[in-house]
C-alpha cells in the first residue's frame, strides 16, 4: 500500500498515472510481479548455438571444458518439484486454467483431492545440470533444481558420482552452491566476462539432457537485459538454442571456453521448444555465489521504498524530456530512504554517480550496495534536481 507523507503535492494527472501505473518494487527493491509463460524447472533451461569459423576449434574447447560440466541428481517430494509447464494456456474443456487444475492435469486427479491440500507424495527423481568453480569440489547451480532435495548426487562426466551437500541458494536469482564429498581431479570451470559480451556473440553450452549425460548446443545471444518476470532481479542474456529437460544450471560458454552465464530458463507458450532461452548473466552468479560460499547466505541492501517505472505519460506530466529514472511511489515510515530524504514522486536519476535506466535498474544497483554506507543520488523534485546521500539498509537472505 502506498504511504503519503504530510507536505507531498503532484499534479493529478501524475497522481493518476502513479495509482495505474505499472509493475512497483517492494521495499527492498523487489519486483512485485505477476505470473509469465516462462517455463523454469527441474527440468527446464537454456542452452546456446555456437558458429565458429573453423569447427575444430569448438570441438578443442569443448573437450577443455568437458570435465568441468556436471549432471546433477536430486530426489525429492513430486510436490516440490518445478516443472516445466506453462501457465495460464489451459484450453481444455471443463478446467478452469488455474494452477490447481494444472496440477492436476498433470499429477492426476488425485493431487489435492480431499480437503483441498496436496497429499505428500512420494520422493521422484529430478536431474539438473551444474558446473565445477573450484578444485576443492564446489559447484554451481540452480535453486530451482536443489529446492527440496532430500539427497543430492553429482556425476562428473567421467562417470565418477559422489554425494553433494548443498551449502547454500538465493531464491531471488536461482543459484545455489553444492559441495562435492570425495576427493578427485575437479576441474573449475574459467569465469568470462558477461559485462562485454553483445548480441550476436557466439556462445556454447554443456548439459545432460535427459541424463543423457554431457551434451554441446550452440548458438548466439540474441538480447541482453531481459526481464521475464521470474523475480526481482531479472537481467537474463537470452540465447536461441535448443532446450532440453536436465539443462537447468549448466554453464553458457563464450566463444573463448569462459562461463558468461548459466542456463535457467526457456520461453514456451506450448511447452515445447521455441528458441528462447535465458541465461544468468555471470557477473550476478559469481557475486551470489562468492557471498553463499563466504557466508551460507546473500546480503543486500535495502532502502525501504516502492519504485515504478518512469512511462511517457508520467514523464510528460513531470516535465521530463526523457523515461530514464525510477519513480518512487511510495516510501516506508522509518526506512533508510526516509530518513535520507527521499519522498514520494521523487524520479532517481543517478546512483552512485552512474545513471539509473529504471526502476529495474536502481532495484539491482541498491541490492549491490553495501549496507551501512551512505550512497550520492540525484533526484528529480517538482522540476528541480536535489541532491541526496543515500542510507543503505541490509536485508539478509537466510
Amino acid at each position: 500500500m502506498m504511504q503519503s507523507h504530510k507536505g507531498f503535492k503532484r499534479p493529478s494527472k501524475l497522481a493518476a498515472l502513479l495509482l495505474a501505473g505499472g509493475a512497483a518494487i517492494g521495499a527492498t527493491g523487489a519486483l512485485a510481479l505477476g505470473d509469465s509463460d516462462v517455463s523454469r524447472a527441474v527440468v527446464a533451461p537454456a542452452v546456446a548455438h555456437v558458429g565458429s569459423g573453423q569447427p575444430h576449434a569448438l570441438a578443442d574447447m569443448v573437450q577443455a571444458v568437458g570435465p568441468s560440466v556436471v549432471q546433477i541428481k536430486v530426489m525429492k517430494h513430486a510436490e516440490a518439484q518445478r516443472m516445466a509447464m506453462p501457465l495460464g494456456d489451459n484450453d481444455g474443456e471443463g478446467s478452469d486454467g488455474s494452477m490447481q487444475d494444472q496440477l492436476q492435469r498433470f499429477f492426476g486427479p488425485q493431487f489435492g483431492a480431499g480437503d483441498g491440500t496436496p497429499q505428500q507424495a512420494p520422493l521422484q527423481g529430478a536431474l539438473g545440470s551444474g558446473f565445477i568453480i573450484d578444485r576443492s569440489g564446489i559447484v554451481l547451480t540452480n535453486n530451482h533444481v536443489v529446492d527440496g532435495a532430500t539427497q543430492v548426487k553429482v556425476q562428473l562426466s567421467d562417470g565418477r558420482e559422489f554425494d553433494g551437500t548443498v551449502l547454500g541458494t538465493d531464491p531471488k536469482t536461482d543459484v545455489a552452491v553444492v559441495k562435492i564429498h570425495g576427493t578427485g581431479n575437479f576441474q573449475p570451470v574459467e569465469w568470462g566476462d558477461s559485462g562485454h559480451i553483445r548480441v550476436g556473440d557466439s556462445v556454447f553450452a554443456v548439459g545432460s539432457p535427459f541424463g543423457l549425460g554431457n551434451t554441446v548446443t550452440a548458438g548466439i545471444v540474441s538480447a541482453r537485459g531481459r526481464d521475464i518476470g521470474e523475480g526481482p532481479y531479472d537481467d537474463f542474456l537470452q540465447v536461441d538454442a535448443a532446450i532440453n529437460s536436465g539443462n537447468s544450471g549448466g554453464p553458457l560458454f563464450d566463444g573463448d571456453g569462459r562461463v558468461i552465464g548459466m542456463n535457467t530458463a526457456i520461453f514456451s507458450p506450448s511447452g515445447g521448444n521455441v528458441g528462447i532461452g535465458f541465461a544468468i548473466p555471470e557477473a550476478m552468479v559469481k557475486r551470489v555465489s562468492d557471498q553463499i560460499i563466504a557466508h551460507g547466505s546473500v546480503s543486500r541492501g535495502h532502502i525501504g521504498v516502492a519504485l515504478q517505472t518512469v512511462t511517457p505519460d508520467i514523464a510528460d506530466a513531470m516535465g521530463m524530456k526523457n523515461t530514464d529514472g525510477a519513480l518512487v511511489a511510495s516510501v516506508d515510515l522509518d526506512s533508510p530512504a526516509f530518513f535520507s530524504g527521499v519522498k514520494q514522486g521523487d524520479v532517481v536519476r543517478t546512483f552512485a554517480g552512474h545513471q539509473v535506466k529504471d526502476s529495474r535498474t536502481l532495484s539491482r544497483m541498491v541490492a549491490d550496495a553495501r549496507a551501512g554506507s551512505s550512497v550520492p543520488v540525484t533526484v528529480l523534485r517538482d522540476g528541480r534536481q536535489l541532491s541526496l546521500n543515500l542510507r543503505i539498509g541490509g536485508e539478509h537472505n537466510a
